[in-house]
């Protein structure tokens, strides 16, 4: 019914009396549920007293500023665990749904609006919805206060993993790459960066450039076959490429090189004489040779 409900909500299907003067019928429009506006979908739903009673409540559990739009309702919790995610698109689409039938309830069997029981009638919607949420939470205080606000239990928490890292300077002649690509999306605008360093730390020179839009997989080959070619061009024989693209150093290794750039690091290959590569953890490596 929810699902329903949703889908007319926001493709304006809903009975409201701005739909019905739409339909060439002179009415008189109040919100009824507080009076102080006229009877349409965005006032209902965004803008009466009552509604943005709930939306700042529901807002102040999960720490964000009160949805004025449905986009908001998406964009606000883009950055949160999957789980949170979940759980926020839970509640937020039935306070939605919840406003119209609190309507509906006033003007057909004149009830008026309670903001306790709307309030436990969501928390306990939630809950019985809790045990669909089957992605991870962050194992943070403001996930796990969230959790036990509505109180679900059976979510998983995903645990960072501490890796000890060092920074390894190259071999003795052999110059050292460490590169990487960054993009806006996937695809979308993509460029590159380069830092290389001889074998006694000494920094043989940085560069940047852009490779228009593209995706992240592509971006990362491109970022290799660059730095490359930038190697054959200065005349360097034994080099370690360092990239934190580990799926694109195994392609390398293996030979399952894409097709668009196998000429390119062919050519590459046969001048230099020496091809090592690191697999970057952030700042620091781990070596994978060739």
């Amino acid at each position: 019914m929810y699902g329903a409900l949703m889908w007319k909500m926001l493709r304006r299907a809903c009975a409201t009396e701005e739909n019905v003067r739409k339909k060439g019928f002179n009415i008189v429009s109040k919100c009824y549920l507080y009076g102080n506006g006229q009877d349409n979908m965005e006032h209902i739903i965004w803008e009466c007293s009552f509604s943005m009673e709930i939306w700042n409540w529901i807002g102040g559990m999960f720490n964000l500023t009160t949805p004025t739009k449905f986009d908001e309702v998406i964009a606000f919790v883009k950055k949160h665990s999957s789980a949170i995610r979940q759980i926020w698109y839970i509640s937020a689409f039935s306070v939605m749904v919840e406003l119209w039938m609190t309507r509906n309830l006033r003007m057909y069997e004149n009830i008026n609006p309670n903001a306790e029981k709307f309030k436990h009638k969501i928390l306990s919607f939630t809950k019985e919805c809790g045990i669909r949420v089957n992605r991870t939470m962050k194992n943070c205080m403001n996930d796990l206060n969230i959790i036990v606000g509505f109180g679900i239990k059976g979510i998983k928490s995903k645990c960072s993993t501490v890796k000890e890292v060092f920074f390894k300077l190259p071999q003795m002649n052999q110059i050292l790459i460490c590169c990487d690509g960054a993009a806006k999306e996937n695809p979308g605008d993509a460029g590159i960066g380069f830092v290389g360093r001889k074998s006694d730390g000494s920094c043989l020179g940085a560069g940047s450039g852009g490779l228009g839009i593209t995706t992240n997989y592509i971006k990362e080959v491109m970022t290799l076959i660059i730095e490359g070619e930038c190697a054959v061009s200065k005349h360097f024989i034994d080099v370690c490429f360092s990239l934190d693209s580990k799926t694109v150093i195994l392609a390398f290794i293996s030979g399952r090189i894409p097709w668009i750039v196998k000429n390119k690091w062919k050519n590459i290959t046969s001048i230099l004489r020496s091809i090592t590569f690191r697999h970057s953890y952030r700042k620091s490596t781990s070596q994978l040779t060739s």
